[in-house]
C-alpha cells in the first residue's frame, strides 16, 4: 500500500493481538506509567453473537496483560478511555435487545443502546458498569478540561434511522451524572464524534456523517458552546480521535480510496485507516497505514520517544477471509513521527 513519507514517517506497525475472532473499535491512553487499550472482541462486527469488552495494559507498548474484561450481557463494544485524574475510566456502548429475551423483535426496532461508564484507581480493580443518561444516547468520546466532562453524544430513537440523529452536548462533572447543554446538529446521518479545544474557551468537534455527500463535518463552538457552526471537511473520517503533537492537532479515522491523494491512493477500493492534520475548518492527508476490509476505529497517544501511537484494527493480514465465523480482525500498532509545525 502506498503511503505519503514526504513529513509524517512511519516507523513502525505491528500486530499486538490476534486470535481468529473479531477483535476491532480499538482506543489508546497513557495513565499513570501504562498504556491502557481497549477494544471489543467477539465473532464478528454485528451485534449477534454479544461482543465483551477487554481492556489491556503495557508500560512499554510491546508486552501487554489483561487487565479488565466486561459483559453486561448485552453487545458491548467501542470502549472510550478517559483519564479522570486519580481514576481511570472506560466508557462503552452496549445493544441490548429492545423486547429483553431477543425472542420477540420487530423488524427495524430490534436493539436499543446503552451507554455504560466504569471507573478503576489503579487499572486493575474496576468498578461494576453502570448506565449514564438515556436509552439510545451513545456517549461517544469523552472530552476533560478543568470545568469537568464534556461528550457530544449521538441520539436515535431508532436505531436504523439514520436521517433522524441528533448530536447532544453533555457536560458532566464526575462522568456519571450529565447534562445537556444544547443540540449541536440534527439530521444528516451525523453520528461518532470527537471534541477537543485548540484554545481557551474554544470548542471544535469532528462529526461522522452518513448521509449527502457521506463526508465528516468540522463543528465550532465557543462559551457557553450553544451555537454551532459547520463546516464540510471533503472527506469521510469514521470514528474520529484527535490529538495534539509537535504543534499540530491530528485526526485518524477511517477513510474511502476515493478520499485519499491520487498519488497515495491504494488500489482496492475498500476502506482503510488514515491520519489528517486539521488546520484552517480543513484536513490535509498525512498517512495511510497498511490497513483493509473491515478495519481503523483508531486511539492515539504520544510514545515513549514523543512519536505518535496509534491503535487500530484490521483484516488485511487475514485476506482472503475464511469462510463462516468467526470473522478474524486483528489489532495493530502504529508508530509516526509528525514533525514540528515550522
Amino acid at each position: 500500500m502506498s503511503m505519503d513519507t514526504s513529513e509524517t514517517e512511519l516507523l513502525q506497525v505491528r500486530r499486538i493481538y490476534g486470535n481468529g475472532r473479531h477483535n476491532a473499535f480499538t482506543d489508546l491512553l497513557f495513565w499513570k506509567g501504562h498504556y491502557y487499550l481497549g477494544f471489543r472482541t467477539a465473532e464478528a462486527h454485528g451485534l449477534s453473537p454479544n461482543g465483551d469488552v477487554l481492556v489491556l495494559r503495557s508500560q512499554d507498548l510491546h508486552t501487554w496483560e489483561p487487565c479488565a474484561r466486561f459483559d453486561t450481557g448485552g453487545d458491548d463494544r467501542d470502549p472510550k478511555l478517559v483519564n479522570a485524574g486519580d481514576r481511570l475510566a472506560v466508557m462503552f456502548g452496549t445493544w441490548v435487545p429492545r423486547w429483553g429475551d431477543g425472542t420477540r423483535t420487530i423488524p427495524g426496532l430490534s436493539h436499543d443502546m446503552i451507554s455504560h461508564v466504569a471507573l478503576s484507581r489503579d487499572g486493575l480493580c474496576w468498578s461494576v458498569p453502570r448506565q449514564v443518561h438515556g436509552v439510545n444516547y451513545w456517549l461517544w468520546r469523552t472530552f476533560a478540561t478543568e470545568e469537568g466532562y464534556w461528550c457530544a453524544a449521538y441520539h436515535f430513537p431508532v436505531r436504523q434511522d439514520r436521517d433522524r440523529r441528533s448530536i447532544h452536548l453533555l457536560h458532566s462533572p464526575d462522568l456519571l451524572n450529565w447534562t445537556l447543554r444544547c443540540v449541536m446538529k440534527v439530521g444528516g446521518g451525523c453520528g461518532e464524534t470527537a471534541l477537543y479545544r485548540p484554545a481557551p474557551n474554544t470548542l471544535h468537534c469532528i462529526v461522522r456523517a452518513e448521509g449527502g455527500t457521506d463526508h465528516s463535518w468540522f463543528g465550532v463552538s465557543v462559551e457557553p458552546y450553544t451555537e454551532w457552526t459547520w463546516h464540510d471537511l471533503g472527506v469521510m473520517i469514521h470514528a474520529p480521535v484527535v490529538l495534539p503533537i509537535a504543534g499540530r492537532w491530528i485526526v485518524a479515522g477511517r477513510s474511502r480510496a476515493e478520499d485519499l491523494p491520487p498519488e497515495v491512493r491504494p488500489s482496492d477500493s475498500g476502506h482503510h485507516t488514515s491520519v489528517w492534520e486539521i488546520r484552517d475548518r480543513s484536513v490535509t492527508h498525512l498517512l495511510t497505514v497498511p490497513s483493509a476490509g473491515d478495519c481503523s476505529y483508531p486511539g492515539l497517544a504520544i510514545g515513549p520517544d514523543g512519536e505518535a501511537v496509534m491503535s487500530y484494527y484490521s483484516q488485511h493480514e487475514r485476506m482472503p477471509l475464511p469462510e463462516g465465523m468467526p470473522v478474524p480482525a486483528d489489532i495493530f500498532m502504529a508508530h509516526f513521527r509528525v514533525p514540528l509545525d515550522s
